[in-house]
């Protein structure tokens, strides 16, 4: 069942493990997230990973449905490329949106995947509408550049509490890309934020 309007949509973080050096310590994207919970009530869990063994854990909790239905909104933070997620600093412990969506095969029905990387939605429509009808996610959104860390981190606060005032439904989704280019439409083209909603939604 689509989360309604007035629903809290809780967000399941999994964030890397090795930002740039100078970064990690200082800034996280768990701030964004107590920010939010602070401020809107938005319920969050938080999980760091390094490994792929830790974040095939975590996906497979998050997975389950206790977990899935309460937090629908599933936030991956990591350093990337175009169509790949990297676990740390090397970029050849990456991840693919095919062996992602292979861990989430049918798993994400009434869910949005947020990928916090930097240019991964950089790609092809196919690889991402193959990716929404392997999982079944609602939408995919994310970034197609390179990401400056205080501006998206300021993006993120939006991102996340504009999925809030929207229905988890095709039209929800829409609404949610017209107010976020309504309220930061520099933001919105300088990260070149992209949304993908899965067609029949």
């Amino acid at each position: 069942m689509a989360k309604r309007r007035d629903q809290k949509k809780g967000v399941f973080c999994l964030e890397t493990a090795s930002w740039d050096p100078g970064i990690r310590g200082t800034a996280s994207v768990e701030h964004v997230l107590r920010l939010l919970k602070a401020t809107e009530r938005v319920p969050f869990l938080h999980f760091d990973v390094g490994t792929r063994e830790e974040l095939d854990f975590y996906l497979k909790k998050w997975g389950g449905v206790s977990f899935k239905n309460s937090h629908p909104v599933l936030y991956l933070g990591f350093h990337g490329r175009p169509g790949e997620i990297c676990l740390g600093e090397r970029q050849e412990n990456s991840l693919s949106l095919e062996d992602i969506a292979e861990r989430l095969e049918d798993k994400c029905r009434g869910c949005i995947v947020h990928f916090g990387s930097c240019s991964t939605l950089r790609t092809q429509d196919k690889r991402l509408n193959a990716f929404l009808h392997r999982t079944g996610a609602l939408a995919v959104c994310g970034y197609r550049s390179d990401t400056d860390w205080l501006k998206s981190a300021a993006f993120e606060v939006l991102v996340l509490g504009q999925l809030q005032q929207v229905s988890f439904t095709r039209r929800g989704m829409y609404a949610f890309e017209r107010g976020l280019k309504e309220a930061a439409p520099d933001l919105v083209q300088k990260l070149k934020f992209r949304l993908v909603v899965r067609p029949g939604t």
